[in-house]
């Protein structure tokens, strides 16, 4: 009777390891980004993406040499981001920014824990308290405050000073 069951409860076990493995590899941002500087600068967006898993933002800026790079951002889920007055026609490519992030560790163009600002019109969205990490810990630290970051090297001349914030939000889609 115990060799009959244990074949089936493998198979089972196996099974529902193998459905379970995605829910353990989210989400661990602590080693992709590098909490220690930031980049603030001019920015145009040159595309927007409202999609599962997150919203991401992608636009050009230049370095310290005058050298174009493109470089992407994500922000939360598309439903977090319309709870926060985001929709999906919040951004649109050729939006003038002033943008503020920190950028992934190493050479990758792509960064977290932003906010924007809309040269046309003043809006501010993103990040606004300053503070950046997930649960309040960042690598086994506090939650940082990004604005008070060092800015990455390579990037220093190219700095541009954020308004100050207004606290003034979108009305979230969900209360209209």
């Amino acid at each position: 009777m115990t060799r009959k069951l244990v074949a089936p409860f493998f198979v089972m076990t196996l099974g529902f390891l193998t459905i379970c493995a995605p829910i353990f590899a989210h989400h661990g941002t602590a080693g992709v980004y590098d909490y220690t500087h930031r980049i603030t600068t001019k920015a145009t967006v040159t595309q927007y993406i409202w999609a599962n898993p997150h919203v991401q933002i992608y636009f050009k800026l230049k370095n310290d040499k005058g050298e174009e790079e493109t470089w992407g951002v994500e922000t939360a889920s598309p439903g977090n981001m319309l709870a926060n007055g985001w929709t999906k026609s919040t951004f649109k490519p050729g939006d003038q920014l002033l943008v503020s992030f920190v950028p992934a560790k190493g050479d990758r163009t792509f960064g977290t824990c932003t906010q924007f600002f809309f040269v046309a019109d003043g809006r501010m969205l993103g990040v606004f308290n300053g503070q950046c990490g997930m649960g309040g810990q960042v690598g086994g630290n506090e939650a940082v405050d990004a604005s008070k970051l060092p800015v990455k090297p390579g990037y220093t001349a190219v700095e541009v000073q954020m308004p100050k914030d207004n606290r003034k939000r979108p009305e979230s889609e969900q209360e209209q």
